[in-house]
């Protein structure tokens, strides 16, 4: 039976790179033009689709297999749906970005349907017609945008707002946050009462910050202080680790479970506090609802990491092109298998990859080889299987970075610690941190102090101490995790924040001991080291624990009065990126810690000496 095809072509004055940005953005897009909100449940079969939709488009019902967005960034996507049912048989919707010779932008959108009766081609022509007409305004109205200097937007969609109660949240949180952030917290007000629902249903602090070219932490801080006053509610995403996007969503660390799954990469993957837990924010429901979507779940601006994507058939080969851009990448295999790749102009020009059971490997000769590949930019990528399932191929960036407020980023923040206590992890469920950097303090002659000084005396030493190294840490993107005793434990997303941090500690403590005569013969004795560990509730806050924790503690162990000490790894690389401030490293040696088998090599910096 003949397909209804609508075709339009058109010209826009902006660059193709700006376009994309608008184009690809099909959640946004499918807002403006007016589709409907999709219910999605598991599709299982040996297709490509991953999911059975459920929708409304111009009022009547749909339901159809939606298989993977195949496209090639910044030039083309394409899609086809298979309905269950109804008037159509299937829908296919492409998108391709044309360079004009002068300047400017011509797109292709396309729009091909095959009915199930043809009687009703002059009705379905009419209203794709219609649809195909809604796309081409909103493409003009956000090249109008770009050419205007702003960003590419399409026509909101805003739910309405309760004025009076946003007015009692914004007075509160105004009252509640430090005067340097006033600011932050009346534009997120705004934000609540007038950005689109688009904008407001996942809001994510650090793409925010970005966008105003403000602090991230900053707006993160007050972004919390709002779930506090009413303002926000605050959610934790399940964020897969290949596609990135959130498959599932918590409303407290309490409710994690100890693994997800992806339906659309097709992988089980298990909780990471820096890597697959992501704290995000939308509007309290009692000042305004917006409609959560999704109304997309396949665009390409929805995985802007991933360069290219295509649908593998079963027992068949597809080709793809290696980007122009050096740098890493990585192929991805729906199911998980993966292959590691570089690009740069000494690679090769056609390599062949084969899907073998789970694994991806290069083809050489008759082998496989699981090293990584290094291909020419452009290069003509032959990926192939034997497999019976369809499966869809992303080509993925692996330096692309995600600017995602990360469990464990938020973790470090004084004022999540401060304030959301019944956010903490359930008793018994540990989460791991791939990375953090933790740093020890102890002070020195502190029981020497409690027996010449009397306790109230050197009880104050210790509290004024604790003051200044609250500051220092707070100032460097770090928190107190627990002191004990007169000794403090503080985390650090960012090992360099962490020995600045030490640095600054230590040219603290010369005016701390001169400003207190009871001080006068303390030191700080400092030890940093950086690793993987696991974070558990514990006496009632988000503690450490693990063979990292052990090792920063045992080089506070090994360091004196004035010094950090550091593993001998970094202090390489802190030598060599120059982080050492004014200080050099004193000594290198090897020492052995406890609980280590075999002794650890360490650095030595003498950072406040004695006068």
């Amino acid at each position: 039976m003949a397909q209804v095809v609508v075709e339009r072509h058109i010209d826009l004055a902006s660059d193709r790179a700006s376009l994309w940005r608008a184009v690809g953005d099909t959640e946004r897009l499918n807002r403006a033009i007016g589709l409907g909100r999709l219910e999605l449940s598991p599709n299982t079969d040996a297709s490509a689709a991953r999911f059975v939709v459920r929708t409304v488009s111009a009022g009547l019902p749909l339901e159809y297999e939606e298989r993977p967005f195949e496209w090639v960034e910044g030039e083309r996507f394409s899609v086809r749906r298979v309905l269950h049912g109804g008037v159509m048989k299937s829908i296919d919707t492409s998108f391709a970005l044309e360079s004009l010779p002068e300047s400017g932008t011509r797109v292709h959108v396309r729009i091909a349907i095959e009915p199930r009766n043809f009687l009703l081609n002059p009705l379905l022509r009419l209203q794709t017609s219609r649809m195909v007409a809604r796309i081409a305004a909103e493409l003009h109205a956000a090249d109008r945008d770009v050419q205007a200097g702003k960003s590419a937007c399409f026509t909101k969609t805003t739910t309405p707002v309760d004025s009076s109660a946003l007015a009692r949240a914004r007075n509160a949180l105004l009252e509640s946050v430090l005067a340097d952030r006033k600011t932050l917290a009346t534009r997120l007000a705004e934000l609540i009462e007038t950005g689109s629902d688009a904008d407001v249903t996942r809001i994510r602090p650090l793409d925010l910050a970005s966008e105003w070219q403000v602090d991230g932490r900053q707006l993160l801080a007050v972004c919390l202080s709002a779930v506090v006053v009413g303002l926000l509610e605050l959610r934790w995403d399940l964020v897969c680790p290949s596609c990135r996007t959130a498959t599932d969503r918590q409303t407290s660390l309490r409710d994690l479970p100890p693994s997800a799954h992806c339906q659309l990469c097709d992988i089980s993957f298990e909780l990471e506090a820096d890597r697959t837990i992501e704290a995000t924010f939308l509007p309290a429901p009692a000042l305004r609802k917006p409609e959560p979507g999704p109304f997309c779940i396949g665009g390409p601006l929805r995985t802007p990491h991933v360069v290219s994507q295509a649908i593998l058939p079963p027992h068949a080969s597809i080709v793809v092109h290696a980007p122009e851009k050096p740098g890493r990448y990585r192929i991805f295999v729906r199911g998980g298998a993966s292959a590691a790749l570089e690009v740069n102009e000494d690679g090769s020009d056609s390599p062949h990859f084969r899907l073998d059971g789970e694994a991806l490997a290069r083809v050489d000769g008759d082998a496989l080889v699981a090293k990584i590949a290094v291909v020419r930019p452009g290069a003509r990528l032959e990926i192939s299987q034997n497999s019976e399932l369809e499966r869809h191929v992303k080509l993925e960036r692996l330096e692309w970075a995600s600017r995602a407020a990360t469990a464990h980023l938020v973790s470090t923040l004084p004022e999540f610690r401060r304030q959301f206590s019944g956010h903490l992890l359930r008793p018994g469920l540990t989460l791991r941190v791939a990375r953090v950097a933790l740093l020890f303090t102890d002070l020195t002659d502190s029981t020497a102090l409690y027996h010449t000084v009397g306790d109230a005396k050197a009880f104050k030493v210790v509290q004024e101490h604790f003051d200044v190294l609250s500051t220092i840490i707070a100032a460097h993107r770090g928190t107190i995790v627990k002191t004990i005793g007169d000794a403090v434990m503080a985390a650090f997303v960012e090992e360099r924040d962490a020995l600045d941090a030490s640095f600054a500690m230590h040219h603290a403590f010369p005016a701390f001991r001169a400003g207190n005569a009871d001080a006068a013969r303390t030191f700080l004795k400092i030890g940093v080291y950086a690793g993987p560990c696991y974070v558990v509730t514990a006496n009632g806050i988000l503690d450490y624990f693990g063979q990292t924790v052990n090792i920063a503690a045992r080089l506070q162990g090994a360091s004196g009065p004035g010094e950090v000490v550091l593993d001998g790894l970094f202090a390489e690389e802190a030598e060599r990126s120059g982080w050492l401030s004014n200080f050099s490293i004193s000594e290198r040696f090897e020492t052995r810690l406890k609980g280590l088998p075999s002794p650890v090599r360490v650095a030595r910096i003498v950072a406040d000496r004695a006068p």
